[in-house]
């Protein structure tokens, strides 16, 4: 008996049986356009993935940015100070940054912080002048406060009851413990000296190849009954033989030429000031070394009877001159009247 032969059928699926039109296109579409789509796609996704960049980069910088305002997230606060002057010794410089410090947890954002840093440098002696205080961002982002100052120099020491004391050319009180006190010149690698000056605390810390030697301030004699005591560091001391009679001769004198150089030790005697003690005697004198020198009142006008300031002076750069350059060490003027050689 003849066996069936079994028919077996291919199923194919509707998709091959009926292409869409898109695939009817692109089956359509030559091989050189398919492959310019392929690279138009391929710089549309690389743009995508460069813009998707930014804005991550941008969002983690916005994130940084606000951590680091934020209080809890803060950086205490740096400071910093004007330019240290040539006369200011570096460890003088470090102390007075450091009295600016705010107390407590200070941090940049704090509304008040720059007023208050601002107070701070102002209390101290040593400040004449608050110019500014104001934040800043270093190339880092790191905050910091820059305080922008003048600062008091040592003028003259004032003897007072066998004490001495140290003000600026204002008359306002510094402390002894910071006073500028030594010169050094220093070589250098370079074979270029450098000068520097420092505390008396900090000799030790001298080079010792440096050429050392003491600072020398024009001393300033008060009357320990007339005059007031000396009053706290920052505050003027009230007293005309010193404002009005001591400071403005001290100035004349530093400002004289005197070519040899050397240590001339000026020392004024402002004790009779405007005659207080004796109307017969200069109202005021002073030393060099141990020449005497009798300076009188400064006149009230260059018309006055008395011996014009110019006229003194005159008469002190000539006797330096015809004595090699020197004050100290030479016969003493009487400049309370018209000197003849």
């Amino acid at each position: 008996m003849p066996r069936k032969t079994k028919t077996i059928r291919k199923r194919t699926s509707r998709k091959k049986q009926n292409p869409s039109l898109m695939r009817k296109w692109w089956d359509g579409v030559s091989l050189e356009r398919k492959a310019g789509a392929f690279q138009i796609t391929l710089r549309v996704a690389v743009l995508c993935l460069i813009v998707a960049s930014v804005a991550w980069g941008l969002g983690s910088l916005e994130s940084h940015v606000r951590m680091t305002a934020d209080p809890k997230q803060n950086t205490p606060v740096r400071l910093q100070v004007s330019a240290r002057p040539a006369w200011m010794p570096a460890e003088l410089a470090y102390t007075i940054a450091k009295s600016f410090a705010v107390k407590g947890k200070a941090r940049y954002d704090d509304a008040t912080l720059t007023s208050e840093i601002a107070a701070s440098a102002a209390s101290n002696p040593w400040v004449s002048k608050v110019r500014s205080v104001r934040k800043a961002r270093d190339a880092y982002g790191r905050p910091f406060v820059r305080v922008d100052c003048e600062f008091r120099k040592p003028a003259v020491r004032v003897a007072w009851r066998k004490q001495a004391y140290y003000v600026d050319d204002q008359g306002i009180r510094l402390k002894n413990s910071e006073i500028p006190s030594l010169i050094a010149i220093i070589p250098g690698p370079d074979g270029k000296p450098r000068q520097e000056t420092y505390l008396e605390r900090d000799r030790k810390e001298i080079p010792r190849n440096a050429k050392v030697w003491d600072i020398e301030y024009v001393t300033i004699e008060l009357d320990s009954e007339m005059d007031p005591p000396p009053p706290a560091p920052g505050q003027k001391w009230d007293t005309e033989a010193l404002l009005a009679s001591g400071l403005r001769l001290s100035e004349l004198l530093k400002g004289l030429e005197i070519p040899a150089g050397g240590r001339q030790r000026f020392r004024i005697d402002a004790r009779n000031y405007a005659g207080r003690r004796n109307s017969e005697a200069p109202h005021l004198s002073f030393f060099a070394g141990d020449s005497y020198f009798k300076f009188g009142r400064f006149p009230p006008s260059d018309y006055h009877y008395n011996v014009s300031v110019a006229d003194k002076m005159r008469a002190l750069r000539d006797h330096i001159d015809r004595h090699n350059g020197r004050l100290a060490g030479t016969p003493g003027l009487d400049l309370q009247f018209d000197y003849q050689y």
